[in-house]
């Protein structure tokens, strides 16, 4: 078989034997089709192989941006222009293109409460019910519709997802995955917090977990001094290798919260969900650790590597336990001692 003849069988071998020329005409080509992919390839190519012709990679990289923004869907533009009016161009391709549509029929589950999710949904058309279970219930707390979002107090945080949201009509909207937004950090870098905040203004689901007080623990919380330490537990319930600890900030009949240090939020959200066995040592009351089990819902960020575990203990300490810890009790609900 001849080179060009192989040439021919492998895509790799034809694009090594384009001319910066013929890559542009091929980069053009493939915009002007609308395979964006495509496009963006053959210019990263360009700018490997001639990286001094920037004249030639600055207009190819213009003819993308400007087919991109000619194809963005116009009603979605309409719906969200709030958001997009706030991005450049290219961000707002950025976030556009980093989406992906779907038209989904009614009771089409979009997130469940207490599981992980990693998207973010933008509702073109249609209604969603966000709802949580109560006593064997649905209960729904909030109706959402046209230019609302839905799981961005998960998708910005390390949390789990306070609410469930369904769809109850045919619904049209857009969903953003974790992982295509956090790889606008080398290309599209700001866009990130611009897309967060506005969805703190914007997102509802703040204001219904607060509404329907899902944000409160079952029980009263109390501040408390001491020391937790976790170990995370395996599928099978045995003790893991992954051990941290930290300091107690409060603790209830059904939780707790203490506070670590790490380097890495990757470290941090990879504990979201995780079951583990607690030891709990008290400063005023030096005796063995009182031990018990939970599952990590959430953990909050704060400055300079601050995090704080939010735990829900899979079985809640028993009253008279409970009221033997040396919390800081309100003078209306002294601890017997």
């Amino acid at each position: 078989m001849s080179k060009e003849e192989q040439n021919q069988l492998d895509p790799e071998a034809v694009m090594e034997n384009l001319t910066s020329d013929d890559l542009a005409a091929a980069i053009s080509k493939a915009a002007l089709a609308g395979n964006f992919n495509e496009a963006d390839a053959l210019r990263e190519r360009l700018i490997k192989i001639d990286p001094v012709n920037l004249k030639l990679i600055v207009s190819t990289g213009e003819i993308i941006e400007d087919q991109k923004t000619k194809l963005l869907d116009k009603d979605h533009l309409a719906v969200w222009d709030a958001l997009y009016g706030d991005l450049t161009e290219e961000e707002s391709n950025g976030l556009f293109y980093s989406m992906e549509s779907a038209l989904l029929d009614t009771n089409k589950l979009l997130q469940v409460q207490g599981k992980i999710s990693n998207r973010l949904f933008f509702i073109d058309n249609g209604k969603v019910a966000l709802f949580y279970r109560k006593d064997g219930k649905n209960m729904i707390a909030a109706q959402l519709g046209r230019g609302d979002i839905v799981g961005e107090s998960s998708f910005f945080e390390i949390s789990l997802c306070p609410l469930s949201a369904a769809t109850q009509a045919e619904t049209k909207l857009y969903s953003l995955t974790r992982s295509a937004a956090e790889a606008w950090q080398e290309v599209h870098p700001g866009l990130y917090e611009k897309v967060a905040e506005f969805c703190r203004k914007q997102g509802k689901s703040g204001e219904v977990i607060a509404a329907n007080e899902l944000d409160r623990r079952s029980t009263r919380r109390h501040p408390i001094s001491g020391v937790a330490g976790a170990v995370v537990l395996q599928k099978d319930g045995s003790p893991g290798a992954n051990r941290f600890k930290g300091g107690l900030s409060d603790i209830s009949q059904s939780g707790l919260c203490f506070d670590i240090k790490c380097s890495r939020q990757e470290t941090a959200r990879a504990l979201l969900a995780a079951e583990v066995e607690l030891a709990l040592e008290f400063d005023e009351r030096p005796q063995a650790p009182l031990q018990i089990k939970g599952q990590i819902i959430k953990v909050g960020f704060h400055l300079h590597n601050d995090y704080s575990v939010h735990v829900k203990f899979i079985e809640p300490i028993v009253e008279s336990t409970f009221k033997m810890l040396p919390c800081q009790w309100p003078e209306d609900e002294e601890s017997d001692e």
